[in-house]
């Protein structure tokens, strides 16, 4: 994503590392701790996600992948404090991150932009076009929500982002790890989309 106008085919891409030969990409999430009714043991267990993903990684990058791991409800990568401990624990160029902001809303953060991308910035190479509402956790569509998207788009624009923006927007139903959003949910989805790249002045490089 770039200003309107601007080329960037000399940009490095954040969040990949310089020389890297990517092959493919997974998208992971981290582990489900063991009771998720109270998440305020959830801190006891980055750790064990951090050793688990960190043996995924050496295994993906012999293998030339890059797995991404995406911040999800009701498991130990929910918050973005958590999900910078497991990603600086592993600290791995085969490991980088999947933004999600609806999720993140979803897990009581607000201004997720505004005060955590600068933290997670270094590992992000992929965005989820999704967002939600803090009082109750309901998803929308970009910009009519909680999760910042005119403020991301902003960041994005700004830093030359050549990565992955996957619309995902869940508009019909959203479940856990899954949704359905229809030809009509898709097709508006995409048009609140481009109507905040328009806002922001960014275009897709």
């Amino acid at each position: 994503m770039v200003p309107s106008g601007r080329s960037t085919s000399a940009r490095p891409r954040p969040g990949w590392p310089s020389g890297w030969k990517l092959q493919g990409r997974a998208r992971v999430f981290s582990v489900y701790p063991p009771d998720t009714s109270n998440k305020a043991h959830s801190d006891t267990y980055v750790a064990e996600a951090s050793a688990r993903l960190s043996r995924l990684a050496a295994m993906a990058r012999e293998a030339g992948f890059h797995l991404l791991m995406e911040n999800e409800k009701d498991i130990v990568g929910d918050t973005p404090g958590r999900c910078h401990a497991i990603l600086s624990a592993v600290e791995s160029p085969a490991l980088r991150f999947a933004w999600d902001p609806a999720n993140f809303v979803q897990v009581g953060i607000e201004q997720p932009t505004g005060r955590w991308w600068s933290l997670l910035a270094p590992y992000i190479a992929y965005v989820h076009v999704k967002d939600a509402v803090l009082v109750d956790g309901s998803v929308r569509a970009a910009g009519e929500g909680d999760g910042q998207i005119p403020e991301l788009w902003r960041v994005l624009c700004d830093r030359g982002y050549l990565g992955v923006l996957a619309l995902e927007p869940h508009l019909a139903f959203a479940g856990h790890s899954s949704g359905f959003s229809g030809e009509d949910g898709m097709a508006y989805a995409a048009k609140k989309l481009w109507e905040v790249m328009a806002e922001v002045g960014c275009a897709e490089s």
